[in-house]
């Protein structure tokens, strides 16, 4: 079979990425051929189909009236990306296409290019993009439902849900309305899928067809084996991005308070991103906390093999964190709060160790029972790598999906 994978991103920003890039090395690996599909960007793995790729678009970067203007006419149809598309339809002759992130930089134009060939259209559902215009139904440092539970997009323009800008906000009103309201995206897209249960139900909610969405949880591969123990002071561990909905100042308060009566133990984070400093600032009274940036994946895996504990205090309701997978495929145990796809992953005390969500007493009394638990956490490391080595495996996740994609591809 012949599928055309398509992500706005051809490096690893996030989980979305690395589930995009295994995923089509799985699907090489069992013969099909795949067509990967992404934007130009001076952070890209070499590739040899590049000159492919579209224009990207830096919707951070302020670079005068015209091109600015260009970038936003491009959100609501990119005429590149159509145009490119198009000739790769050509000459590849996909059987399928794979949709990951794309929003706003490929723009709806690439759905009606699929469907104008007749190639069916499965997308993952990622983030909460389609239903909130700041992907993340998190705005004013809460969790936010409006958009979804009202059915419109006007809260995006009354909170400025877009880094808090009114401008910003406002073009993502527009394109989120254009979207459903007037090029009614979802309903030429042929099936969704939900990695979590949470995501599922959200996504019926916002009035997308319950028999368009599967859920289809994301991998870890089989060969992911635990690694010999840190030598070293036992610490805890943070990897991601440093965000604002990531809950990362509420994890350095708590271990402050932890660190008092723990000398020798270290939280170490891992991770850039715009709160960086911020963080950096709450935590400079403690000199066991470290921020080592970012970290390539083998040495990445090191750190967490050697981590006593993976700790995600996300405050946004996260969909079906990568970070919980890898951590408990080398059976470590990960302290997660309680929100949004995360406790489909973690169950207390079973596979790991939950909170409540942006509350820093709860988090910092969990810590110090993980510390004071250490055969119980030994014994809770094993129990998530087998669990989720059984249950997650790219043996199940490839045959789920195929029957998916042959299932549409045969219609």
């Amino acid at each position: 079979m012949k599928i055309l994978q398509i992500n706005k991103f051809f490096f690893l920003k996030g989980g979305s990425e690395r589930y995009f890039f295994d995923l089509s090395e799985l699907l090489s690996e069992k013969k099909h051929k795949v067509i990967v599909w992404s934007t130009q960007h001076s952070k890209n793995f070499s590739f040899p189909g590049l000159k492919d790729f579209i224009q990207f678009s830096d919707f951070s970067k302020y670079e005068g009236f015209l091109k600015d203007f260009k970038k936003v006419r491009r959100i609501f149809w990119n005429k590149e990306a159509a145009k490119k598309l198009e000739r790769i339809i050509k000459r590849e002759k996909p059987d399928i296409a794979h949709l990951h992130n794309f929003m706003s930089h490929f723009s709806p134009s690439i759905i009606f290019t699929l469907k104008k060939y007749n190639i069916p259209i499965v997308m993952t559902l990622h983030d909460y993009k389609l239903f909130c215009p700041n992907y993340q139904l998190f705005s004013k440092k809460k969790v936010c439902f409006d958009c979804l539970e009202k059915r419109n997009f006007n809260s995006c323009l009354s909170k400025k849900c877009i880094k808090d800008s009114y401008i910003k906000s406002l073009i993502g009103y527009l394109e989120a309305k254009s979207q459903k309201d007037i090029l009614k995206i979802t309903e030429k897209i042929d099936v969704f899928l939900a990695p979590s249960r949470f995501m599922e139900k959200k996504a019926i909610q916002a009035g997308i067809p319950a028999k368009k969405i599967i859920h289809l949880p994301y991998f870890v591969s089989k060969d992911k084996k635990q690694s010999s123990s840190s030598k070293e002071n036992p610490y805890l561990l943070y990897f991601g991005r440093l965000n604002q909905e990531k809950g990362i100042n509420l994890l350095i308060k708590s271990f402050v308070e932890v660190s008092k009566d723990f000398s020798k133990w270290k939280l170490k984070i891992i991770g850039n991103g715009p709160e960086k400093e911020k963080l950096k600032n709450l935590a400079k009274k403690c000199n066991q906390i470290e921020f080592l940036g970012y970290k390539k994946s083998d040495e990445l895996k090191k750190l967490i093999s050697n981590t006593y504990l993976t700790i995600l205090p996300s405050i946004w309701p996260d969909n079906f964190p990568f970070s919980i997978l890898e951590s408990l495929s080398l059976a470590k145990p990960v302290l997660a709060s309680r929100v949004g796809g995360i406790p489909e992953l973690v169950k207390d005390k079973k596979t790991g160790l939950l909170f409540k969500s942006n509350n820093q007493k709860n988090l910092t009394d969990k810590i110090i029972w993980a510390i004071n638990n250490k055969k119980e956490i030994k014994k809770i490391g094993k129990n998530a790598q087998k669990e989720i080595l059984s249950k997650y495996n790219s043996d199940n996740h490839y045959n789920k999906l195929i029957k998916i994609y042959e299932r549409f591809k045969d219609n």
